[in-house]
Protein backbone atom coordinates (compact mmCIF):
# COMPACT_ATOMS: atom_id res chain seq x y z
CA UNK A 1 0.00 0.00 0.00
CA UNK A 2 1.11 3.56 -1.33
CA UNK A 3 2.39 5.07 2.19
CA UNK A 4 0.62 8.18 3.62
CA UNK A 5 -2.58 6.94 1.99
CA UNK A 6 -4.82 5.26 4.04
CA UNK A 7 -4.41 3.85 7.57
CA UNK A 8 -6.86 1.19 8.89
CA UNK A 9 -7.20 0.25 11.98
CA UNK A 10 -9.35 -2.79 13.07
CA UNK A 11 -11.85 -3.26 10.08
CA UNK A 12 -13.45 0.14 10.17
CA UNK A 13 -11.71 3.23 8.47
CA UNK A 14 -11.20 5.47 11.35
CA UNK A 15 -9.33 8.58 8.98
CA UNK A 16 -8.04 9.07 5.82
CA UNK A 17 -5.17 10.78 3.32
CA UNK A 18 -5.73 11.56 0.07
CA UNK A 19 -3.29 12.79 -2.63
CA UNK A 20 -4.34 13.76 -6.31
CA UNK A 21 -8.03 12.24 -6.39
CA UNK A 22 -8.83 11.32 -9.80
CA UNK A 23 -12.23 9.92 -11.19
CA UNK A 24 -13.78 13.66 -10.10
CA UNK A 25 -16.42 15.40 -11.51
CA UNK A 26 -16.62 13.34 -14.95
CA UNK A 27 -19.33 16.06 -16.46
CA UNK A 28 -17.33 18.78 -15.53
CA UNK A 29 -16.96 19.60 -19.29
CA UNK A 30 -20.28 19.90 -20.13
CA UNK A 31 -20.68 22.56 -17.29
CA UNK A 32 -17.82 24.68 -18.48
CA UNK A 33 -15.18 23.81 -16.14
CA UNK A 34 -12.01 21.31 -16.19
CA UNK A 35 -13.13 17.69 -15.94
CA UNK A 36 -11.56 14.94 -13.93
CA UNK A 37 -9.31 12.26 -15.44
CA UNK A 38 -9.73 10.49 -17.54
CA UNK A 39 -11.12 13.93 -19.02
CA UNK A 40 -14.65 12.25 -20.12
CA UNK A 41 -16.06 14.58 -22.75
CA UNK A 42 -13.44 16.88 -23.14
CA UNK A 43 -13.74 16.46 -26.91
CA UNK A 44 -16.91 14.78 -27.79
CA UNK A 45 -20.91 14.65 -26.72
CA UNK A 46 -21.64 12.13 -24.76
CA UNK A 47 -23.70 9.05 -25.91
CA UNK A 48 -26.98 8.19 -24.38
CA UNK A 49 -27.00 6.71 -21.13
CA UNK A 50 -23.13 7.35 -20.53
CA UNK A 51 -23.19 10.44 -18.37
CA UNK A 52 -25.94 8.28 -16.19
CA UNK A 53 -23.14 5.30 -15.99
CA UNK A 54 -20.43 7.63 -15.25
CA UNK A 55 -22.14 9.13 -12.77
CA UNK A 56 -21.95 6.00 -10.71
CA UNK A 57 -18.19 5.99 -10.53
CA UNK A 58 -17.79 9.81 -10.11
CA UNK A 59 -16.01 10.03 -6.71
CA UNK A 60 -18.25 13.01 -6.36
CA UNK A 61 -21.31 10.40 -5.41
CA UNK A 62 -19.20 8.54 -2.98
CA UNK A 63 -17.45 11.42 -1.68
CA UNK A 64 -20.83 12.29 -0.06
CA UNK A 65 -20.59 9.15 2.72
CA UNK A 66 -17.36 10.04 3.83
CA UNK A 67 -17.81 10.43 7.73
CA UNK A 68 -14.32 9.92 9.02
CA UNK A 69 -11.74 13.00 9.29
CA UNK A 70 -9.95 13.09 6.14
CA UNK A 71 -6.22 15.12 4.93
CA UNK A 72 -6.36 16.11 1.37
CA UNK A 73 -3.76 17.63 -0.70
CA UNK A 74 -3.59 18.58 -3.95
CA UNK A 75 -1.06 20.81 -5.92
CA UNK A 76 -3.40 24.11 -7.72
CA UNK A 77 -1.57 23.88 -11.23
CA UNK A 78 -2.33 20.13 -11.78
CA UNK A 79 -3.28 19.60 -15.16
CA UNK A 80 -3.60 15.28 -14.55
CA UNK A 81 -6.26 15.71 -12.12
CA UNK A 82 -7.83 19.50 -12.51
CA UNK A 83 -8.51 21.59 -8.45
CA UNK A 84 -11.70 22.20 -9.88
CA UNK A 85 -12.38 18.15 -10.31
CA UNK A 86 -10.98 17.57 -6.82
CA UNK A 87 -13.35 20.47 -4.75
CA UNK A 88 -15.97 18.86 -6.54
CA UNK A 89 -15.49 16.28 -4.08
CA UNK A 90 -13.79 18.17 -1.45
CA UNK A 91 -17.05 20.25 -0.75
CA UNK A 92 -20.00 17.44 -0.75
CA UNK A 93 -17.71 15.59 1.91
CA UNK A 94 -19.86 16.25 5.01
CA UNK A 95 -16.75 14.60 7.91
CA UNK A 96 -13.92 16.62 9.09
CA UNK A 97 -11.40 17.88 6.41
CA UNK A 98 -8.42 19.66 6.54
CA UNK A 99 -7.29 20.97 2.93
CA UNK A 100 -3.06 20.97 2.82
CA UNK A 101 -3.14 23.25 -0.85
CA UNK A 102 -0.20 23.54 -2.83
CA UNK A 103 -0.17 26.88 -5.22
CA UNK A 104 3.17 26.08 -7.05
CA UNK A 105 2.09 22.26 -7.79
CA UNK A 106 1.19 20.26 -10.18
CA UNK A 107 0.57 16.54 -10.14
CA UNK A 108 3.43 15.60 -7.61
CA UNK A 109 4.15 15.86 -4.29
CA UNK A 110 6.78 17.76 -2.20
CA UNK A 111 8.89 16.27 0.40
CA UNK A 112 7.11 18.94 2.78
CA UNK A 113 3.92 17.81 1.72
CA UNK A 114 4.67 14.26 2.37
CA UNK A 115 5.58 15.16 5.61
CA UNK A 116 2.70 17.13 6.64
CA UNK A 117 0.67 14.35 5.42
CA UNK A 118 2.55 11.58 7.96
CA UNK A 119 2.04 14.21 10.90
CA UNK A 120 -1.31 14.85 9.79
CA UNK A 121 -1.74 10.42 10.29
CA UNK A 122 0.11 10.46 13.27
CA UNK A 123 -1.77 12.62 15.14
CA UNK A 124 -4.65 10.75 14.35
CA UNK A 125 -3.08 7.53 15.34
CA UNK A 126 -2.09 9.06 18.70
CA UNK A 127 -5.58 10.40 19.19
Amino acid sequence: MKRSLLWVCSLLFLFLAAQYPALCDFAGYLNNRAGGWPRYFRNAKPKPGEIETLAYFDVVNFARRVKVPGWYTLGFNDVTCPPTSMYAAYNVIPGTKDLDLYLNSGHWTYPEQRIAGDNWLRKQCNN
